[in-house]
């Protein structure tokens, strides 16, 4: 499918007055101006990495009821549970929480579901809990939607407290306290807080309250946590979540917890950790714990102070990553198949497939792939003992959680976000699931919807891709959801040299001859079949980039399209 390049307006004279403290920098000038940046000053501060709200903790609704039933629990001595979620983003508010307990003597320890029990609070672990002596939960990543689960905790004689960034709906579940950024009620201006973020705040509001027994906690010692969770959770990085990611991302640097480390070693990876390396490296290894076994393996890798034990689970969570991968191209491909023939038309608005064989814990990433490849939205879900529980993922323009709201009355359980979403049903309601989601997504969706865009940030001429350029680009990272790398266009480029790399030729390389005749690499992942029809003239889009090969430094063009130049 071929993409739709969208250059952005260019910057207006106003705006370059605005921004004139950047006046022989037209190029940045632009970026700042794409990113909406107004004037010098928040500019800088976007430079920075600062945010412009107040970001008391207490603004959060329901933080107040929280830290003071956490302080009761501290001075009772009883018994808490931290209470996640099998992702990182779940594992990491875990381990953020418990240690933050930990440093004031809490007597605490920590609960992960299994994946087979399914996301969210269960009766049954309540249970387990309450037999244990636990008298307060605390919820990390999950239970705004528990309601049924919350009134059974009350009748144990268990409290509460739940801390959660998923959609919030009309009634909120009996608790001592909801902590929520999207509830209706919460004057936080930040709504898009991941479970760690979260957990950070709470953090926070009770060291503003208290100070702990073990000296030296501080709430941004666990920035590091924060940074995981949130890129690996695809928060958007944008305001307080960038600076928040930034600062965890130099933590991750300077002083890695062991389990990181380890990680690292095991990936190859040894250039500074950044927030695609969490993306792409760290985040699928920890999710692989939870997704294939038991994410307690995650959570004990980050927690372990021992090198030994954090090298060997390094190792198995490594192995565990690459049967992940095989999993999922084996699922992805015969989930494709099964949705198009469901489908029976050309261009369906949307993908569904359910199957016995598939494994609950990459369905999720089923669906991601198949979203990505096909560009609508992909719904993959695993069929047993009379129940279908699946991921959705999907597109800009189609609100996932609240197309599967439309669908309550047929799902047991269903939650998530615009993009990313979960859902139960029994097995008789899937075809009437089916028709529904199709009917929705056919109605909302139209072709323009589905058209796939490059938006690119501004034109440039070969002279400007510099080394002081790609040291300016760095002021717009960390890079992620909301916050992509911005990318460049390059008419008329001259190819020098071509060729296919990879496995199966699936890469394009080539090199560029600039204006004043030097040379400059590009690469092109998955684009080795636009090698034949290539011709010497090209447009390129890219982002540029600082690569480092053999301890030297140089400048390159990660390609994301190429055309014949026009």
């Amino acid at each position: 499918m071929n993409n739709e390049w969208v250059v952005r307006d260019e910057i207006p004279a106003a705006g370059r007055d605005q921004l004139s403290r950047w006046g022989d920098e037209p190029l940045l000038q632009q970026l700042f101006w794409n990113q909406k940046l107004r004037s010098e000053e928040q500019a800088l501060a976007f430079v920075r990495r600062e945010f412009s709200h107040e970001s008391d903790p207490f603004q959060l609704a329901g933080m107040d009821a929280a830290v003071e039933r956490i302080l009761s629990a501290l001075d009772a001595r009883e018994r808490i549970a931290v209470y996640g979620d099998y992702d990182v983003d779940g594992v990491t508010a875990t381990v953020l929480m418990l240690e933050l307990l930990q440093a004031f003597g809490a007597d605490v320890c920590p609960y992960l579901p299994l994946r087979e029990q399914g996301y969210g609070l269960h009766n049954t672990a309540l249970e387990r809990l309450h037999a244990e002596g636990v008298r307060l939960v605390i919820t990390v990543d999950c239970g705004v939607s528990a309601l049924e689960q919350a009134e059974y905790a009350r009748t144990l004689g268990i409290d509460l407290i739940i801390s959660d960034h998923h959609h919030v709906g009309e009634v909120l579940p009996s608790a001592v306290a909801v902590i929520n950024p999207k509830r209706n009620d919460c004057s936080y201006p930040e709504q898009m807080l991941c479970a760690a973020g979260i957990a950070y705040k709470i953090a926070a509001a009770l060291l503003e309250r208290r100070t702990p027994s073990q000296p030296g906690i501080l709430a941004d010692n666990f920035l590091d946590l924060v940074a995981l969770g949130t890129v690996a959770d695809l928060a958007p990085l944008r305001g307080e979540n960038r600076a928040m990611v930034y600062r965890g991302l130099i933590q991750l640097n300077a002083n890695p917890r062991p389990g990181v480390t380890a990680l690292l070693r095991a990936a190859g990876c040894t250039g500074p950790v950044s927030a695609r390396t969490i993306g792409f490296q760290l985040g699928p290894r920890l999710n692989s714990a939870g997704r294939l076994g038991s994410a307690m393996d995650a959570f004990r890798l980050l927690t372990t102070q021992k090198r030994e034990e954090a090298a060997h689970l390094a190792r198995e969570l490594h192995e565990c990553n690459r049967e992940r991968q095989t999993l999922t191209q084996k699922i992805s491909e015969r989930a494709l198949e099964i949705a198009l023939e469901q489908a029976g038309e050309d261009k369906p608005s949307i993908l569904l497939a359910e199957h016995a064989d598939f494994h609950s814990g990459v369905v999720g990433l089923a669906a991601s792939r198949l979203c990505e490849q096909r560009r609508i939205p992909a719904l993959v879900a695993q069929s047993k003992d009379g129940l279908i529980t699946g991921s959705a993922r999907s597109v800009p323009k189609f609100h996932i959680a609240e197309a599967l709201l439309q669908c309550a009355d047929l799902l047991l359980q269903h939650g998530g976000h615009a993009a990313a979403a979960g859902f139960t049903l029994e097995q008789e309601n899937w075809a009437r699931f089916v028709g529904r989601m199709r009917e929705i997504a056919t109605e909302q969706l139209s072709d323009e919807d589905l058209s796939p865009q490059l938006v690119i940030d501004a034109s440039v001429r070969s002279s400007e891709l510099t080394s002081r350029l790609a040291e300016q680009l760095e002021y717009f990272e960390p890079h992620g959801h909301k916050n992509p790398t911005p990318l460049l266009l390059w008419r008329g480029a001259e190819v020098s040299e071509k060729r296919a790399v990879g496995k199966n030729n699936a890469h394009l390389k080539l090199r560029m001859r600039t204006d004043n005749g030097s040379q400059l690499d590009a690469i092109g992942f998955w684009l080795g079949d636009r090698l034949a029809q290539l011709p010497v003239k090209v447009d390129l889009v890219f982002a540029f980039e600082k690569d480092e090969w053999q301890g030297r430094e140089r400048q390159q063009l990660n390609l994301k399209d190429v055309r014949a130049a026009v």
